[in-house]
């Protein structure tokens, strides 16, 4: 009989103000699992990380636990996108080496992936050559943008829009209010509320707001 696939999810946003996929990229990936008839062995979210910032202490725990474990604590790494797990194209090759050498598969919602053969790998790197490419475009244009934007004397920051800290976690946190009522009295947006939260040290987890 076959064993059971132990699969390790691996959950990143870039900014803050993307908190809410991380819920969401958990549900898909779950559910996938769920499909596949794969078990869930362990659940690594980074919250406002870039994949080039090195400094993601939930990827590089879960890298750890690869490489370091006596026996092998999973069969698979699985993200929603390739660009999750990595968003240089040297750091993606550097830690599929990694999963190969310890008999660990690499997975996207969109694509099994097996590096263990010539074809996988060339598939891989392809992929992630266009992931990079097309991340450079956006770069560009967006900076192309701000620039032009500058040259019109077009402000591109809106001043920052300051709640107050004692009131908004009252209503938050012993209120019950959703961030969408608590945007509403103080006529701003959901998001402007949730960004503050979180540099207030707070993160929506499990249907409620709790101090990191």
């Amino acid at each position: 009989m076959q064993s059971e696939t132990r699969a390790f999810l691996y959950i990143r946003t870039s900014t803050i103000d993307q908190i809410n996929s991380i819920g969401l990229q958990e549900e898909q990936l779950k559910e996938y699992c769920k499909s596949k008839g794969y078990r869930v062995s362990g659940v690594f979210k980074d919250w406002g990380k870039s994949g080039k910032n090195t400094d993601r202490p939930e990827f590089q725990r879960m890298m750890r636990l690869i490489k370091d474990s006596e026996e092998r604590p999973a069969d698979l790494v699985l993200c929603t996108k390739l660009d999750r797990f990595a968003r240089s194209l040297v750091d993606l090759n550097t830690q599929a080496i990694i999963l190969q050498e310890h008999g660990v598969r690499f997975s996207t919602l969109q694509m099994d992936f097996d590096i263990s053969n010539p074809i996988g790998k060339l598939l891989f790197d392809v992929l992630g050559s266009f992931a990079e490419f097309e991340r450079s475009l956006i770069n560009e244009r967006t900076r192309e943008g701000y620039e032009a934007a500058k040259r019109k004397g077009v402000i591109c920051n809106r001043p920052k829009k300051e709640l107050p800290k004692k009131k908004v976690l009252d209503f938050i946190l012993n209120k019950r209010l959703s961030a969408s009522a608590v945007a509403k009295i103080y006529d701003t947006s959901a998001a402007t509320v949730k960004n503050r939260l979180n540099e207030w040290g707070y993160w929506y987890e499990n249907n409620e707001w709790v101090l990191k």
